[in-house]
């Protein structure tokens, strides 16, 4: 007997409770009819009811492994991931040799973030089962999380080989190939992932995505129409087309998109940060999570795109100018803000006595870390860094990445007050006259002059350095960059 799939499944992983339900003759389990009721109430989404029902049943039947496995998988379904693993822990204590539960165990880890010992917990199961093509996939899953692209690749060739219909794994496989730029291949995963179950709206949205990363944006649109016919309350699809709309320049239509993708899922942060750059309504700073997802997906290709395409070369620029404010040629101890892919580490770690670097995507640290130049790379907020951790640096560096800030209050005022020593704050911006600072139609901020003069009177820095300078290109023509160095 196979147990239903939960719908709460996240990232196109497979449900928490997708292993077998183990039944054994030698320990009892309810009636057919009292575990069919289970089962029907957790597959309907009454994951509470269920979970009731089964810590009733358990009372009488403590040992049932099935009733175990169900109560395991409708915690995991109400986020109580310790009860939930706590569950399938018992499950395997009666039985060692339940593939399932390892399996479902596993995805529970992997929701804690618990990620290697997710990877034990399959291991397990693969080492009882061999053939257990979900325990695969959903390894492939974690190991593109850890940034371990290839290894996800042969995992789920794995899956693949013992089940060359497994539709989830070809969109996992699509979604690693995608990371790692290949976006033909990611394309030709996806269609393999829609020919075996055309219904999959994840599928057609991660298409569109791939399309629209490859300039397609017509072609984007009408697959992320098909995922919203499939999927009318898929809030992703829309958010997505609306970023495809934007692009094209038909504004008024990404508003509609964005408004639908926040009317079915209200705290929305890409849509919402999106909409109010469209509508022309200034915040002070995008949402955490959209910056981390918009470079943990740009990693990969962060570098070809942004030197290769778009020209930018802002830190060998500004690395030049702060070396002509240094006569004896020493930076002492640097703080990268912001360090990305590494630009600026490459540039300036010849001249420093220590070099680290904060940024907020896990994927770009680890395309940093490869460069080898950061004697530390922390994967941190750039403002939860400035104000718990311990500041010693005689420059604080950091190159179009105010433009994914907005208001600078908090950065010149922790920087001033929290670093041990004076120091210099070297960085770059997306130039305005207009004074203040402002969110553009393309989710990005632009600062004037001005308002970092506002700033410097308001901390008491002075400014070394001001002059302005070709950024990078956008739709073939060069953005103007302002670059500062300023003492504090």
């Amino acid at each position: 007997m196979k147990f239903p799939k939960n719908k709460r499944a996240v990232g196109g992983i497979k449900a928490l409770a997708g292993g077998p339900v183990c039944k054994t003759s030698k320990v009892q389990d309810p009636a057919q009819d009292q575990l069919q009721l289970l089962i029907n109430l957790y597959s309907q989404g009454q994951l509470q009811q269920a979970l009731g029902e089964t810590l009733k049943l358990l009372q009488q039947f403590p040992n049932s492994i099935t009733l175990l496995n169900i109560q395991g998988a409708a915690n995991a379904g109400l986020g109580r991931f310790d009860a939930a693993v706590g569950a399938f822990k018992k499950a395997l204590a009666i039985k060692p040799d339940n593939a399932g539960a390892y399996y479902n165990m596993g995805n529970a880890l992997k929701e804690q973030g618990k990620l290697e010992e997710a990877i034990d917990a399959y291991n397990e199961a693969l080492a009882i089962k061999p053939n257990y093509a979900e325990c695969y996939s959903n390894m492939g899953v974690i190991l593109k999380e850890k940034g371990k692209l290839e290894e996800a690749i042969e995992a789920y060739n794995k899956a693949l080989a013992i089940k060359p219909d497994y539709a989830d794994a070809y969109t996992n496989m699509g979604n690693t190939l995608k990371e790692q730029g290949k976006l033909e291949e990611a394309i030709e995963s996806y269609n393999k992932a829609l020919s075996l179950q055309p219904d999959s709206a994840e599928a057609y949205n991660n298409t569109g995505a791939t399309l629209k990363q490859q300039g397609k944006l017509k072609e984007a649109i009408g697959v992320f129409a098909k995922a919203v016919a499939i999927k009318p309350d898929y809030a992703d699809a829309y958010n997505n087309m609306g970023n495809a709309l934007q692009e094209q320049g038909k504004l008024t239509e990404a508003i509609e998109a964005f408004n639908k993708a926040l009317a079915i899922k209200p705290d929305y942060a890409d849509a919402r940060h999106m909409l109010s750059a469209l509508i022309g309504e200034t915040t002070n700073a995008p949402p955490r999570e959209y910056v981390e997802k918009l470079f943990d997906e740009y990693a990969v290709r962060f570098e070809s795109s942004l030197v290769g395409d778009l020209e930018y070369y802002i830190p060998k620029a500004l690395t030049g100018i702060i070396l002509k404010q240094s006569p004896n040629g020493s930076l002492g101890s640097v703080l990268d803000l912001g360090c990305g892919t590494g630009l600026v580490g490459q540039e300036v770690k010849r001249f420093c006595g220590n070099l680290e670097g904060i940024d907020l995507s896990k994927p770009m640290l680890e395309q940093a870390r490869l460069k080898n130049v950061y004697d530390e790379l922390i994967h941190s907020d750039i403002i939860e860094y400035l104000s718990n951790e311990e500041l010693n640096f005689d420059y604080f560096i950091s190159t179009d990445v105010f433009i994914y800030v907005g208001n600078l209050t908090e950065v010149f005022r922790l920087i001033k007050s929290r670093n041990k020593q004076p120091g210099k704050l070297a960085f770059s911006t997306e130039h305005t006259e207009k004074d203040g600072f402002h969110l553009q139609k393309t989710g990005r901020y632009t600062h004037s002059k001005s308002y970092i003069e506002g700033l410097c009177a308001e901390f008491k820095y002075t400014t070394s350095h001001f002059s302005t300078s070709n950024l990078r290109k956008e739709k073939g023509q060069f953005l103007t960059g302002g670059l500062y160095i300023l003492n504090f």
